[in-house]
């Protein structure tokens, strides 16, 4: 196995039933949770060894500061004969710390080899909760709708590249065997009719030149009064006084929020903002957003440096 096909085995989506969820934050009135998906460190490790075997991976752990832990996975690369490492670190957690630490250090650096890296763009999806000592939970019921969520936002993630990669089936789109079937028909058909088609294109030309030459004059004056009756009322169509418009915002961290914006021809634009600035809600509308890209650990992504809010 190639190192394109290592990491291409490494980045492929979880099932449903191997994912976990938790609550990141709650309604007032503690009924509703926002559940966020996460990755078990055991499904991350059971996919290291399925892919490239449990005796050419390896990880090792260091005490960075004083409550966090930095995770080094290493992958074998056969082709070079040498160990690869990638490292990423995270605090440890208020529960069980150091164990909490060492976990989630763990699943950051399979995330910086692509392991569930796509979770990320997942959006939280808000449920029924339920108080169980000092924390809440997920409600028993609400699981399978998770999953069934779960599913729809990979279809919109992994879709593109679905697509680019032709239908995995193996078989033929509907479309195309129809068109296949139909062919010899149609051609037979067409030939039968091909006298019969010039002769009324012909005749058709020769009727739509009379009306047309009839038609002029009408039409051209009813276009200038037209014109004349819109620019005498102010009836152009004005474009809409915003580059984007928030369609979504949620916390992202404890400094950070994240924004989907859409602009005027439709399209989605995925970026962050300082958690500090409340004057932005669903629907609000921007002008000006200056974009910076960023590189971090989990690739790349879009920053607003500055903005203006939209009269």
């Amino acid at each position: 196995m190639n190192y394109e096909e290592i990491i291409k085995r490494l980045r492929e989506p979880f099932g449903g039933r191997e994912i976990e969820w938790k609550i990141q934050v709650t309604s007032q009135d503690k009924q509703r949770g926002m559940a966020v998906a996460y990755m078990d460190a055991r499904a991350v490790q059971k996919r290291l060894d399925e892919t490239v075997g449990p005796f050419n991976w390896k990880n090792v752990y260091s005490l960075w500061h004083d409550n966090s832990q930095i995770c080094g996975i290493s992958i074998f690369y056969d082709e070079r004969k040498e160990w690869v490492t990638k490292f990423d670190g995270a605090e440890n957690s208020d529960f069980e710390p150091i164990k909490g630490g060492l976990s989630d250090s763990f699943k950051r650096a399979a995330s910086v080899w692509g392991i569930g890296r796509y979770l990320y763009e997942m959006e939280g999806v808000w449920v029924e909760i339920e108080s169980r000592g000092k924390s809440f939970v997920i409600k028993q019921n609400e699981y399978g709708r998770l999953e069934r969520e779960y599913n729809a936002m990979l279809n919109r993630i992994f879709g593109a590249r679905q697509a680019q990669q032709g239908n995995p089936s193996g078989q033929a789109p509907a479309a195309n065997t129809r068109q296949a079937q139909t062919a010899p028909a149609a051609n037979g058909r067409q030939t039968q009719a091909a006298s019969a088609s010039n002769a009324r294109q012909a005749q058709a030309a020769s009727t739509a030149s009379t009306r047309q030459t009839q038609a002029a004059p009408a039409a051209n004056s009813r276009q200038t009064q037209a014109t004349n009756t819109a620019a005498n009322t102010g009836q152009f169509a004005a474009s809409p006084a915003y580059d984007y418009q928030v369609r979504s915002i949620r916390p992202s961290g404890k400094s950070s929020q994240f924004l989907e914006m859409v602009d005027q021809r439709g399209g989605v634009v995925k970026a962050y903002i300082r958690a500090t600035d409340q004057s932005i809600k669903a629907g609000t509308c921007l002008n000006n957003v200056q974009l910076e890209k960023k590189n971090g650990n989990y690739g790349e992504y879009n920053l607003i440096s500055a903005y203006q809010l939209a009269a």
